[in-house]
């Protein structure tokens, strides 16, 4: 016959027992994960300003390979990785002509641990055809959530990212935003110039050179941009342009490593556009 000790031990490891189960599955069931941040929508019918900071390469025979993008098959003579870091509401500086910033800010890259998100994206396909000037060339843009993954500024200055495929997948692992290709018109006696710059690539530290030039929006490839940036704006000899971009490139020895003849640069833009 159990005794009234024995009785109450029993009762006492069952309820033990049963309250580490009620525990465990309350720690054990899932928890609700955080609601993704919707990509940025841009302002409608409004001049809009990127600054844009960006790591490139460029090589003058052409035979520069994207590595792990496959959109970006083929060799080629400039190609680069970008980060967004500010967007501003615009101001035309010349009718149809070019866009100036100083506007509210609409975006800001605000850093690891920050709500913003981040936008960033890839640059390749363009074909150099002299010292100065190019043809080709596509821009995709990307969205990511905060913190997804998110690229440092170490990063973006070309001390800790190198010209490699996990560089490339950084930049270009987020949701798909839009894509632009490089169109004529900064050079009105040559349809097949895109991009034109004052001097040629720098070859050496402290060195800088510029370049301009048009882009249109691509509508067969439809992100939640695509609307937005087809704003057909910008008047050129040639027609009308979605987005006017200018370059102003510095020489970066870390990323010059390649083909023969590739050079590493560092580079910032604005591009502008008149959203539609």
């Amino acid at each position: 016959m159990r005794t009234h000790v024995e009785e109450f031990m029993k009762k006492t490891v069952l309820k033990t027992l049963l309250l580490l189960c009620c525990i465990a599955a309350i720690d054990c069931r899932p928890r609700p994960r955080p609601l993704p941040t919707p990509p940025l929508a841009l302002p409608s019918n409004q001049p809009v300003w990127f600054k844009v900071d960006n790591l490139e390469q460029s090589n003058p025979a052409n035979n520069l390979v994207v590595p792990g993008y496959t959109d970006a098959s083929g060799p080629q003579g400039n190609w680069g990785v970008f980060n967004v870091s500010v967007i501003q509401l615009g101001i035309v500086a010349s009718p149809n002509v070019d866009i100036g910033g100083g506007g509210a800010n609409v975006f800001v890259d605000d850093g690891p641990g920050g709500s913003a998100g981040q936008i960033t994206g890839i640059i390749y396909g363009i074909q150099n055809t002299s010292a100065t000037t190019s043809t080709g060339g596509t821009i995709d843009f990307f969205w990511h959530d905060r913190n997804a993954s998110y690229i440092a500024g170490t990063c973006v200055s070309g001390s800790s990212c190198t010209p490699d495929a996990a560089t490339v997948a950084l930049f270009t692992s987020g949701s798909f935003l839009a894509r632009v290709k490089l169109a004529s018109g900064i050079d009105a006696a040559a349809a097949l110039t895109f991009t034109k710059s004052n001097s040629a690539v720098p070859t050496s530290p402290g060195a800088f050179s510029q370049s301009a030039g048009f882009a249109n929006v691509d509508t067969t490839k439809v992100g939640p941009w695509t609307a937005a940036l087809d704003g057909d704006w910008f008047t050129t000899s040639f027609g009308t342009r979605d987005m006017r971009i200018t370059t102003v490139f510095a020489n970066l020895a870390s990323w010059s490593g390649g083909p023969a003849g590739t050079v590493g640069l560092r580079s910032n833009d604005p591009f502008r556009v008149f959203t539609h």
